[in-house]
């Protein structure tokens, strides 16, 4: 197909002369021929993919999309910096950690310096983009976000969702397939300058809830053997507002079947996104990265959300695909959402005009902790405000705060003994067994006020 749209390219100058003349003797206009006079990309484009409260797990449900990103590379040890929506989706496009860059809530998209974000990065650079599908909560959908072109904006839904295309309402009969058409009508009008790289931002409901899968998908099972902290038996360790929520067996089987049937969706959307890149020529200069804003609990420690530092909320999948210019394989380096952008930065040899806190995951920074944080937010239903600091592997150490800053408890894991984090070593009651947490708390404070190269 490249080599067929080579030769296309090529012998464009002569059609459009040989049209042209065709158009002096009463023939009608010459068509446009904008890709005749392109000069060679020089950057490529990116194609940014973002997924809602997927798990890793969640990939067995997108083999062809896996099948595409298998040239590239999977980074298996991969966290949601910030396990919720607004501010996650913040921390992907700006490369920084929420307290730095302000969406501390999910109302508090406003405070985004939209400046100092991938898109206005790129877009100064000379790229083309677009905004399609769920760009942030409680972002205007009427107002295309700055830094892009375009945008084909939901609120979220499945059927019957209602996208403000360019500023235009429309309903559409199912969200994730409108989105893969909207995606490839956008290339279509970029790719009209060839020599103009473009980034474009996709970003899906699912597998967010309410689920509602295709009619094909909706009857569609898949294995699973629940790890141990499904159905957890004593909770005693854990902090009162864990104990709270009591997510039973089947309430996890239906949060991962829901899942997982609307992610089949999104697999044939993408599929016909690569397929559109191929008939366009233009896969092989095309970065493609899949991430998700953060997980969901398929009921570890009786949960069922979000927005808590355990694993099950935290950990996401990321891939990374540009061919002949990101090897094959897997990873295992820590990664965070606050290296996306920043990777991304790099691939295109553009630099940030403000601090980054993530790293080029093509470079040679290997983290070996990491901080999550969360601020109490009434939008997600009051959780408690914490942070963590994470050494996966081996240990992880949380404290949660008061809106004033005050103490409310304390958590640690023994990651190496105690991966399902089935043992709080500060709530057991035997102080026997406390672990010395004085350092990782001084890290913990350190980090909190992170702004660069101080981050980890």
């Amino acid at each position: 197909m490249r080599y067929v749209m080579r030769r296309v390219r090529r012998l464009a100058p002569v059609l459009a002369a040989a049209l042209a003349g065709l158009a002096a003797l009463g023939g009608g206009p010459a068509p446009r021929t904008a890709h005749a006079a392109a000069a060679p990309q020089a950057r490529p484009n990116v194609l940014l993919v973002v997924l809602d409260d997927a798990r890793p797990e969640g990939m067995e449900a997108l083999p062809q999309t896996m099948a595409w990103l298998a040239d590239g590379t999977a980074y298996p040890n991969t966290v949601a910096a910030t396990p919720s929506c607004g501010p996650s989706r913040a921390s992907l496009l700006s490369g920084r950690y929420a307290h730095n860059h302000g969406v501390l809530h999910q109302a508090d998209v406003g405070k985004l310096d939209h400046t100092g974000t991938l898109e206005h990065t790129l877009q100064a650079a000379g790229y083309a983009t677009a905004a399609v599908g769920k760009f942030t909560n409680n972002w205007p959908l009427a107002q295309t976000p700055p830094g892009f072109d375009r945008s084909a904006l939901t609120g979220g839904g499945y059927t019957g969702a209602t996208f403000l295309v360019d500023g235009v309402r429309r309903h559409v009969p199912y969200s994730t397939t409108f989105i893969g058409q909207q995606v490839n009508r956008y290339l279509d009008r970029f790719e009209a300058d060839d020599a103009q790289p473009w980034f474009m931002y996709a970003g899906f409901t699912a597998p967010h809830a309410p689920w509602i899968p295709e009619p094909q998908y909706a009857d569609r099972t898949f294995d699973w053997t629940p790890g141990p902290a499904v159905g957890e038996a004593d909770r005693s360790d854990k902090p009162a507002y864990v104990r709270r929520h009591r997510a039973s067996r089947a309430q996890a089987d239906e949060i991962r079947l829901g899942q997982l049937r609307t992610l089949l969706s999104v697999d044939d959307a993408l599929a016909r996104v690569r397929a559109h890149l191929d008939r366009l020529g233009e896969r092989e200069n095309t970065l493609v990265v899949l991430v998700s804003d953060n997980a969901k609990f398929w009921g570890e420690h009786g949960l069922d959300e979000k927005f808590m530092p355990y694993a099950a909320a935290y950990r996401v999948p990321l891939f990374l695909s540009w061919p002949g210019r990101i090897a094959r394989g897997s990873d295992g380096r820590l990664a965070s959402t606050v290296d996306v952008a920043p990777t991304v930065l790099a691939a295109t040899g553009l630099t940030a005009g403000y601090p980054l806190d993530g790293h080029d995951l093509r470079g040679g920074v290997r983290r070996t902790a990491t901080l999550l944080e969360y601020w109490q937010d009434s939008h997600n239903g009051g959780y408690p405000t914490w942070a963590s600091h994470v050494v996966p592997g081996e240990r992880q150490f949380s404290r949660y705060t008061d809106p004033a800053g005050r103490p409310l408890a304390q958590e640690y894991y023994d990651l190496a003994a105690d991966p399902a984090e089935l043992v709080n070593l500060l709530g057991d009651a035997d102080p026997g067994n406390d672990p010395d947490v004085t350092a990782d708390a001084a890290t913990l404070t350190a980090w909190q006020t992170c702004v660069g190269a101080s981050c980890p």
